[in-house]
C-alpha cells in the first residue's frame, strides 16, 4: 500500500483505539477459543482422518477424482459467493473515501484481499496437510509425494481467492462460469482422461500416488497467471459495486452480532425479477392448489436462488444416502445432510415465512391462521418428497445400495428439517432472559446460549440427519427428534404475538 493509502486506514483504525486491557482481553479471549473450541475440534478431525476406516476412504482409489470434483466445486462456490460478498471489502464509509479518491484499487483495497486469501489458502493447505499426513503415518503415501499434495493445497488456495476476485469484479459472468467448472468436473469423473487438461484434474493427479511434478508444475503456471492478473481486475471495481457490497456487510454483521441470522441472511436474498409480469395469484376450484402455484411462482422468481435450494436438496439426499455405505463415516455424512438440506429448504418455504408472519395479526385472506399455515406447506412438501426420495433412489442405485433405508431416512429426514423450518419461522426475536449473564466456573456461558438459540433449527437439523441414518437401526432417536420439534413448533405457535 503508498502511504496515502496507509495513511487513510490508520485514521480510520484510531476513531476506536484500543487500549492495554482491551488487548489483553482479546488476546485472553483467542486462547481460550483456540483451547475449549479448536483445539478439541483440530483433534477429532485427525482421529477421523487416522482412524481404519477414513485413511480407507482416504486411500481408496476413487479418493482423487472426488478431490477433484470437490476443488471444482469450491472454485464454483468462489465464483458464486464474490456476485454477494467479495474479498475487496472495507466498512462503507472507508470504502467511499478510497473508492473516490484517485488511488488504484489494487492499492487501497490490497489489504482485505490479502487477509481474505490467506484465510482460504491456509484453509485449503490444512485439509491437504491433514489428508497426506494421515496417509503418511500408515505408509500409504512417501513424504515427497505428501509434501506435493500439500503445495497443490497452497495452489488450490490462491485460486480460490482468485475466482472469489472474479465473481465480485465480473457478478454476471460468474454463474456461467461457475456452472460449466461444476459440469467439467463432473464429467471429468465419467471420463478420467480430462484430468489432464483441467486445473481440478491437475489436483487430482497431485493427490499422493498420482503424477505430482507434472501437475503441480501446471497448477503453479496457473497460479502466477492468474495473480497477475488480479491488479488489472481490482482497478475494475466500480464504486458502486464496492459500496454496495460494503453497505451489504456491514447491515449483515449488525443483524448477527444480534445473534438475529435470519435477517442477516436476508440481506443477501435476491430481488424477484423473472416473471414479474405473470400473475402470482391464481383462484382455482382447490384452495390448496391456489397457494401452491402462489409459491411455486413465487420461488421461481428467483430463478438462481431457487437452482441452489434445488440442487442443495440434491445435495442432502446423495449424502445421507452414501452415509449407509460400508467404510464411510455415516453420523458425519447425516449430520452435513441435515444442515445442507435445512439450508436448501429455506428458497422454497418463503410462503411458510409469510403465513408466520400474518398469523400474528388480523386474518387477510378469510381462512384461520392454521389453514393458512397448512396450505404454505404444501409447496415445500411437495419438493421434499419428490426431490429428496428421487435423488436418493437414483444415488442408491447407482451406488449399488440398498434402497429402503437412503430412501425412507431421506424422507423422514426432509420432513423433520421442514418441520424445524416451521420452528424457526415461529422463534421471533431473542428474549431478554437470555440476555443476563450466566457466571460458572469457567467463565460467562450467555454468549454461548444465545448462539445455541439463535442456531437451535440447525442444530436440530444435524440432530435430524444423524437420526435418519440410524431409522433401521435406533427408530425410537427418530420419533423423539419427531416429537421434540413438533413439540417446540407447537409451543411456539401457541405463544406467537
Amino acid at each position: 500500500m503508498s502511504l496515502r493509502s496507509r495513511a487513510a486506514v490508520r485514521v480510520w483504525r484510531t476513531r476506536n483505539a484500543r487500549t492495554v486491557g482491551d488487548r489483553g482481553y482479546l488476546a485472553y479471549l483467542v486462547v481460550m477459543v483456540t483451547l475449549v473450541v479448536a483445539a478439541p475440534l483440530a483433534r477429532a478431525v485427525w482421529l477421523s482422518a487416522a482412524t481404519a476406516d477414513g485413511v480407507a476412504l482416504l486411500a481408496s482409489r476413487d479418493a482423487p477424482a472426488v478431490t477433484g470434483v470437490g476443488v471444482a466445486a469450491l472454485w464454483a462456490a468462489a465464483l458464486l459467493l464474490g456476485g454477494r460478498r467479495g474479498p475487496v471489502l472495507r466498512a462503507p464509509f472507508l470504502t467511499h473515501a478510497l473508492a473516490t479518491s484517485d488511488l488504484r484499487r489494487s492499492d487501497a483495497f490490497r489489504g482485505p484481499l490479502l487477509r481474505a486469501g490467506a484465510v482460504a489458502t491456509s484453509s485449503t493447505t490444512v485439509i491437504a496437510g491433514v489428508v497426506g499426513s494421515s496417509l503418511l503415518a500408515h505408509d500409504l503415501a512417501d513424504p515427497l509425494a505428501v509434501l506435493g499434495f500439500t503445495a497443490a493445497g497452497v495452489m488450490v488456495g490462491v485460486i480460490s481467492t482468485v475466482a472469489w476476485l472474479t465473481g465480485q469484479v465480473f457478478p454476471r459472468v460468474a454463474t456461467p462460469l461457475a456452472l460449466g467448472i461444476m459440469a467439467l468436473g463432473a464429467a471429468g469423473v465419467a471420463v478420467p482422461e480430462m484430468r489432464t487438461f483441467t486445473p481440478w484434474g491437475w489436483v487430482a493427479l497431485a493427490y499422493p500416488g498420482g503424477h505430482a511434478p507434472t501437475a503441480l508444475a501446471a497448477l503453479c503456471a496457473t497460479v502466477v497467471t492468474l495473480v497477475a492478473a488480479v491488479p488489472m481486475m481490482m482497478d475494475r471495481l466500480s464504486h458502486a459495486q464496492l459500496a454496495a457490497q460494503a453497505a451489504r456487510w456491514d447491515s449483515a454483521t449488525i443483524h448477527a452480532a444480534g445473534m438475529d441470522f435470519s435477517t442477516a441472511a436476508a440481506v443477501y436474498r435476491p430481488r424477484p425479477h423473472l416473471g414479474r409480469r405473470v400473475r402470482a395469484v391464481r383462484p382455482a376450484g382447490w384452495l390448496p392448489m391456489t397457494f401452491f402455484m402462489r409459491d411455486a411462482i413465487g420461488a421461481a422468481r428467483t430463478p438462481g436462488r431457487l437452482i441452489v435450494g434445488i440442487l442443495s436438496l440434491v445435495c442432502a439426499a446423495v449424502f445421507l444416502t452414501l452415509a449407509f455405505a460400508p467404510g464411510v463415516p455415516g453420523l458425519v455424512l447425516g449430520a452435513t445432510a441435515g444442515v445442507v438440506l435445512f439450508a436448501g429448504l429455506g428458497p422454497v418455504t418463503d410462503g411458510l415465512r409469510h403465513a408466520v408472519y400474518v398469523a400474528s395479526d388480523y386474518s387477510l385472506y378469510g381462512i384461520s391462521d392454521e389453514h393458512l399455515l397448512l396450505n404454505h406447506l404444501l409447496f415445500p412438501l411437495v419438493m421434499v418428497v419428490v426431490v429428496v426420495t428421487v435423488a436418493a433412489w437414483i444415488c442408491a442405485t447407482a451406488a449399488a445400495i440398498g434402497l429402503i433405508p437412503p430412501v425412507l431416512g431421506s424422507l423422514a429426514l426432509g420432513l423433520l428439517a421442514l418441520l424445524a423450518r416451521v420452528g424457526n419461522a415461529l422463534k421471533g426475536p431473542l428474549p431478554p432472559g437470555l440476555l443476563a449473564p450466566v457466571p460458572t466456573p469457567v467463565g460467562d456461558a450467555g454468549a454461548a446460549i444465545r448462539l445455541i438459540w439463535a442456531l437451535d433449527a440447525v442444530l436440530a437439523a444435524a440432530v435430524a440427519g444423524v437420526a435418519a441414518v440410524l431409522v433401521i437401526e435406533a427408530p425410537a432417536l427418530l420419533v423423539g427428534v419427531a416429537v421434540t420439534l413438533f413439540g417446540v413448533a407447537s409451543h411456539r405457535w401457541r405463544r406467537r404475538a
